[in-house]
């Protein structure tokens, strides 16, 4: 039990940045940039009449005659920045082994980031292929629980590779208790 406290807390502590980074509104534009970048060209590549401009994807429809354009704006919250580092904050709450720990990171960060594109890229070719009525479904039901679930299944699937049973948290705790214990029997000394 005392193993999954200090997972929690440590889980805890690490959720101090991001509430830090949510109140100063944090952005990143070349990220906000590339992403919108990437997303504009890949419908382009589908023929559909999509344009991009900074962090802006304006995408051009005509119906009868008239013609109507969309615009998205890609936030820093569509980069999936929060399960990144949800996912980080997961990792580095049950292990302090830290070579381990970026080995994997460094395949499953990428792997979120491309996850994170094809969710804005299929929300997009729903909506463009069966209308816009559909992109709030796609959106927040789909997708936005849909991002959780990847981040939860790869740090499942790490924990089941590296075999991790919180030993790591009991080893601390251990060291934390002993320490304690040797300095309460010098004072007795």
């Amino acid at each position: 039990m005392l193993a999954v406290l200090l997972f929690l807390i440590k889980l805890n502590l690490f959720a101090i940045p991001l509430y830090i980074l949510l109140y100063l509104d944090f952005s990143f534009y070349p990220l906000q940039n590339f992403l919108a970048f990437s997303i504009s060209s890949a419908l382009s590549l589908l023929k559909f009449s999509v344009g991009g401009e900074g962090k802006y994807i304006y995408i051009f429809l005509e119906n009868n005659g008239s013609y109507k354009i969309i615009t998205f704006d890609i936030s820093m919250d569509c980069t999936g920045w929060k399960s990144m580092y949800l996912l980080c904050a997961l990792v580095f709450a049950c292990s302090f082994d830290l070579r381990k720990n970026l080995k994997f990171l460094i395949f499953a960060l990428p792997l979120l980031f491309l996850i994170n594109f094809l969710r804005i890229f299929s929300t997009l070719l729903i909506s463009l292929t069966f209308g816009f009525e559909h992109f709030e479904i796609t959106h927040n039901f789909l997708w936005r629980e849909g991002m959780l679930f990847f981040v939860l299944l790869l740090w499942y699937l790490w924990l089941r590779k590296t075999k991790y049973n919180l030993k790591d948290n009991l080893i601390l705790v251990d060291k934390i208790a002993g320490r304690f214990r040797i300095g309460k029997n010098k004072e007795k000394d």
